[in-house]
């Protein structure tokens, strides 16, 4: 997909909470760091009068706000790790972190693990989600591009190509089969509790891989940005 195609090589932001205030910028080369970290993940930061979601890579950060979505430069910082775009300044620094927005300043930024798999999802045009227990899965539906389904913890891991959809009044039924796999997933529009943590979601996914049943829950993806 094209929606943005800077992002495929992007990498992890550290976890880091709270305000801070940034230092100046020192004019020394030497004091530029580059921003080395693990491989990307998309994480989603919630403060006291809103949120954004950032994805870091290298001499660069994507960063999408409420209303829009862009992409910062690191520049030189006397100490942590800065990022600059037109009036947009983020800065972090061990758990300290801040983000100035047209003068705006995010307050009291946590991070929402929870969140970040299914945004993460979102922005790689994945349509539909569903998470499952006992042993831990998920799914994800690319509508009739592919269909990805990872289980019992991760140590399973089918990615089949251009599932076929049958529909019906309050259901669907993706499936797909290749190289000795064969799954089959029922989407019910009926609400669904996730079995460990609570979570509400209007879905209630039955997955069927290769005759063995997998249930769960599992919600639409939008892309706003699009």
């Amino acid at each position: 997909m094209t929606r943005f195609l800077s992002l495929a090589s992007l990498l992890l932001v550290t976890a880091c909470a709270g305000a801070g205030t940034a230092d100046k910028e020192s004019g020394g080369a030497q004091d530029f760091q580059p921003d080395a970290r693990p491989m990307g993940k998309t994480l989603v930061y919630e403060c006291t009068d809103g949120e954004f979601i950032s994805r870091v890579g290298p001499g660069e950060m994507a960063l999408w706000l409420e209303d829009r979505y862009v992409v910062l430069s690191q520049v030189r910082s006397g100490s942590g790790t800065k990022y600059v775009e037109g009036d947009i300044t983020y800065w972090s620094k061990g758990d300290e972190v801040l983000l100035e927005v047209a003068g705006r300043r995010y307050q009291n930024c946590r991070l929402n693990p929870a969140r970040a798999p299914w945004e993460d999802a979102r922005r790689r045009g994945v349509d539909f989600r569903a998470v499952g227990n006992e042993p831990g899965w998920y799914l994800e539906v690319h509508s009739d591009e592919r269909m990805l389904f990872v289980g019992d913890y991760g140590s399973t891991r089918v990615l089949l190509d251009t599932p076929s959809l049958f529909t019906e009044q309050g259901r669907r039924v993706y499936s797909a089969s290749e190289g000795g796999h064969q799954i089959s997933v029922t989407i019910s529009d009926s609400f669904c509790t996730d079995t460990m943590k609570g979570d509400q979601f209007p879905a209630t996914v039955q997955l069927n891989h290769n005759g063995r049943l997998y249930q769960g829950c599992g919600r639409e993806l939008d892309h706003p940005w699009e």
